[in-house]
């Protein structure tokens, strides 16, 4: 299975595979966001989601053994 973790940005959405998280921050721009550093994104992607709730959302997806059938999109073509 591959975990993948699914995340709002200041504009629009991003999928990111949780295994190659490798940190994240602060944003200094905006408290109320993050930077999060990957193998993908080294230099840092800033989500729309202050850090504690990122890191529930992390270590939740690292911890739990679920698998998402169906992935769509609603009416503002936000994932979920």
């Amino acid at each position: 299975m591959i975990d993948l973790t699914v995340v709002k940005l200041p504009k629009g959405s991003a999928i990111l595979l949780t295994a190659n998280i490798g940190g994240a921050t602060t944003s200094i721009s905006n408290p109320n966001h993050t930077d999060v550093y990957t193998d993908t994104f080294p230099d840092g992607i800033t989500i729309d989601m202050p850090i504690d709730k990122f890191y529930n959302l992390w270590l939740e997806n690292l911890v739990a053994d679920y698998e998402v059938i169906e992935v769509g999109s609603n009416e503002k073509g936000e994932i979920h």
